[in-house]
């Protein structure tokens, strides 16, 4: 695969589980395929002038082995599959000093264009890729190793997109609530996927009070091992959002969640999400089986019938 990213944990994107931040995972994506789009022949120049913008519209997207604060890690890219509309590329997120993968993220990329005042939606506003890019990347293609194969999620074609009315409905609990600030936008100021994560972040602990009664012990936290992404919009600079959680399912260890970003001011959907959560030991680092207590309490709370 190729290299298409460098850098190394920062203190100030860890979080109070002492591990870098799952937001701060796709946000390295986004940076990888940039960087991966030059090999593409779609460099920042050209899709300037061009007018058009790379960006995901669907991400699965696996936690294997967490990062701690001054590691140093590398991202590498691949092509799955190369169609006219669509480029389906894998990438690993691998700690340098032990050669572990950290993180594994495949996502479905697509080329938009920009209108006169930068709108993007990503449901009207899709280019084809030129022969040229479809060889190039062609020229990357392996294979999905097993670890990176979805294990808790489905990954089915995107359900029809709620509205903020259906999850009210739901009684989906309301988690963020919030402006998108410019900082969570891009050059043409649309927000970026790692801010609808850091969103989901942001608003979790408003969700897990309402759900779990305050009975998660001293010393516990909690970890994402998988999520998948489907987006749908991306709102501007200025625009209200809301995130819904609501609570899927439960195993030994593991709650089953979704989440969905809506526009406070229309209702549309702009994001739904699927995840995988564990309690997490911090001193031991590992996941914990959920007390009885508070399984019984969570369990009232299941929405059976939500996906992304």
């Amino acid at each position: 695969m190729l290299e298409v990213l460098r850098s190394s944990v920062n203190t100030w994107e860890c979080d109070q589980m002492g591990h870098l931040n799952v937001r701060h995972y796709f946000a390295r994506a986004t940076q990888g395929l940039a960087l991966f789009a030059l090999e593409l022949g779609l460099p920042p120049a050209l899709l300037r002038a061009e007018r058009r913008l790379l960006r995901p519209v669907d991400q699965h997207v696996r936690f294997h082995h967490e990062l701690r604060p001054g590691a140093p890690f590398t991202v590498s890219a691949g092509v799955l599959e190369a169609r006219g509309d669509v480029l389906r590329i894998y990438e690993e997120l691998r700690a340098v000093a032990s050669d572990r993968v950290s993180a594994t993220i495949v996502s479905d990329v697509g080329l938009f264009a920009l209108g006169p005042a930068g709108q993007a939606d990503l449901d009207e506003s899709r280019s084809v890729f030129s022969a040229d890019a479809l060889q190039r990347a062609n020229e990357h293609r392996v294979t999905l190793p097993e670890y990176a194969e979805a294990r808790g999620v489905t990954v089915r074609p995107p359900r029809l997109a709620p509205l903020r009315s259906d999850a009210l409905a739901q009684r989906m609990t309301g988690a963020f609530l919030g402006p998108v600030l410019p900082e969570d936008c891009d050059a043409h100021g649309r927000m970026l996927e790692s801010n609808f994560m850091a969103r989901i972040s942001d608003g979790i602990g408003h969700f897990f009070r309402s759900v779990r009664e305050g009975l998660r012990p001293d010393g516990v936290g909690g970890a994402a091992l998988e999520y998948r992404f489907v987006y749908r919009e991306l709102p501007r600079a200025g625009d209200l959002i809301e995130v819904r959680s609501c609570l899927t399912g439960l195993g030994r260890k593991t709650l089953q969640l979704g989440h969905a970003v809506f526009d406070v001011e229309t209702g549309r959907c702009l994001c739904t999400s699927e995840a995988i959560a564990v309690s997490f030991d911090l001193a031991a680092r590992k996941s914990v089986e959920i007390p009885d207590a508070a399984r019984a309490a969570m369990s009232q709370h299941i929405v059976a019938d939500f996906g992304a």
